[in-house]
C-alpha cells in the first residue's frame, strides 16, 4: 500500500511538472475522494490560454505520464473542445480554456475538499 501511494503522488507530481514546464496557468489539485468515491480520489485542473496550448497540453501529459507507469484509462475533449479530460481513474486532469473554467467553477463545487496549488504538491507530505 506505502508503495501504491508513492507511485500515485510521482504521478500526481509530475502531471503538474509537467503542466507548469508547458506553462499551464492556475495548476491545482483537489482531493475530491470522499466526495466522489466511485470515480477517483484527485482532480487536477489548469488553465490553457489556446486550444492549441489545450491539446499541446495534453498531448505532453499522455506522453510524460506514460514513460513513468500511468495508465490513461480515458480521455475527452479534443479539436473544438473548450475543455479536456484526462482520466488516470485515482485521478482525472481536466485542461479548460479560461472561459469553460469560469463557467464550470469546478473548484466551487467542491469548496470544502482539501486543495494545494502546484507550489504547495511539492511541498506536501506524502
Amino acid at each position: 500500500m506505502a508503495n501504491q501511494e508513492k507511485e500515485f503522488s510521482l504521478f500526481i507530481k509530475h502531471a503538474c511538472k509537467v503542466l507548469f514546464d508547458k506553462k499551464a496557468e492556475e495548476i491545482k489539485v483537489i482531493e475530491v475522494g470522499k466526495f466522489l468515491p466511485q470515480i477517483t480520489d484527485y482532480f487536477i485542473i489548469a488553465t490553457a490560454n489556446s486550444k492549441e496550448h489545450m491539446n499541446a497540453l495534453r498531448r505532453h501529459l499522455e506522453e510524460e505520464l506514460a514513460a513513468i507507469g500511468a495508465h490513461l484509462h480515458h480521455a475527452e475533449g479534443f479539436r473544438n473542445a473548450r475543455w479536456v479530460l484526462l482520466d488516470y481513474e485515482d485521478f482525472i486532469i481536466h485542461i479548460m480554456l479560461r472561459d469553460a473554467r469560469e463557467f464550470y467553477r469546478l473548484e466551487e463545487l467542491w469548496s470544502d475538499a482539501p486543495r494545494w496549488t502546484y507550489e504547495e504538491t511539492f511541498k506536501r507530505e506524502d
